[in-house]
């Protein structure tokens, strides 16, 4: 198997997870060891179906992806020489990474800056197809009057969003310019909040958490939200593998809105035993103290200061109505669809590994 490129320039042997040659159609994984990464390989495995996920550490890499169809790369996306040689033989790419940061330009180093060389990676490869997964937090999405679907508008105030929202939006801005000048094949999958197995329950679409079982709701936790089972969201990206013709389009990926936050932690208590506490708290009151904070790291010159505004924070407890029946129809995608599915495959096997 030939070698690839670390991050440091010196050469690094795939691991043998299988012999690859005449196995069309090789997908890379940009993202493959984190939590719907990992659910993506092997359903892609499962199809026999060839990827290839880069990592810091092959020896080290969850357990589910040393298997057959799957070659682990030691190396990292941000490392150009790495990515080029990663991109040999590969089909289509499946950009599943986020950055992170402290203040926007790490933002913009971390993650803006790594996706722009992945996708100008890829057309130098000539890559059949182009996957870049978003975010519903981009949205706004804070008023029970709106309803959201693949065809919904970014949030036009992005500019008072948090650093991750605002990020995430800007890949999106730039990948589809790279759509429309130079004919990136891209297409993009927003996907909702992601729960199953392997992941904690610990999930701030649901509340802030001060521990896996003790949070605050985004104000009252009466309202659906958008939950997605990991298993559906590695089937939606599978299927838009192929589809044709859905080019420079975007889909949202969640179920029909089945569960609450308090149905989330009913759910959590059930099956803990009911060691879980949770209480409603008004979105103005994170913002306020949110916003204090703010003042104070401006009036300091700190360099992670940041004026958040009501409006971003308003947007986290994702109030609007989330439609998927664009996606379920244009990708013949079909979410588990009932509320007990979401707790049975969802929301139990996260609790069970906490206790």
């Amino acid at each position: 198997m030939p070698s690839r490129l670390d991050q440091d320039g010196a050469e690094a042997q795939a691991t043998p997870a299988c012999d690859l040659a005449g196995e069309a159609r090789r997908v890379l994984v940009v993202g493959g060891t984190g939590f719907v990464g990992r659910h993506l390989v092997a359903r892609l495995a499962e199809d026999g179906r060839a990827s290839r996920v880069l990592t810091r550490d092959p020896q080290t890499a969850p357990p589910e992806l040393h298997r057959e169809h799957v070659e682990l790369v030691k190396g990292s996306y941000r490392d150009p020489a790495t990515l080029d040689a990663a991109l040999d033989g590969v089909d289509a790419v499946c950009h599943l990474a986020k950055g992170e940061g402290r203040n926007w330009q790490e933002y913009l180093d971390n993650d803006v800056e790594p996706t722009r060389q992945v996708a100008e990676a890829a057309l130098r490869r000539g890559v059949r197809r182009f996957i870049y997964v978003g975010s519903i937090d981009s949205y706004a999405s804070g008023s029970a009057a709106d309803r959201i679907d693949g065809s919904t508008a970014l949030d036009p105030r992005i500019d008072r969003r948090n650093h991750y929202a605002r990020s995430k939006a800007t890949c999106e801005r730039m990948l589809l310019g790279m759509a429309s000048e130079r004919g990136l094949p891209l297409v993009i999958l927003r996907l909702g909040i992601v729960i199953g197995a392997g992941s904690s329950p610990i999930h701030y679409g649901v509340g802030r958490f001060s521990a896996w079982n003790r949070l605050t709701y985004w104000g009252d936790g009466r309202h659906k939200l958008p939950f997605v089972l990991v298993e559906d969201a590695a089937d939606a990206l599978v299927r838009a593998l192929d589809v044709p013709a859905i080019e420079t389009r975007s889909f949202l990926i969640t179920d029909a809105p089945l569960l609450s936050a308090r149905d989330y932690v009913a759910a959590m208590q059930a099956r803990s035993g009911g060691n879980v506490r949770a209480a409603p708290r008004a979105i103005w009151r994170y913002w306020l103290e949110d916003f204090a904070r703010g003042i104070v790291k401006t009036a300091i010159r700190h360099p992670n200061r940041h004026l958040s505004s009501l409006h971003d924070w308003q947007c986290r407890s994702h109030r609007a109505i989330y439609d998927p029946a664009e996606s379920v129809a244009a990708l013949g995608w079909h979410p588990a669809g009932t509320h007990q599915a979401l707790i049975e495959r969802g929301i139990n096997p996260s609790v069970e590994a906490m206790t």
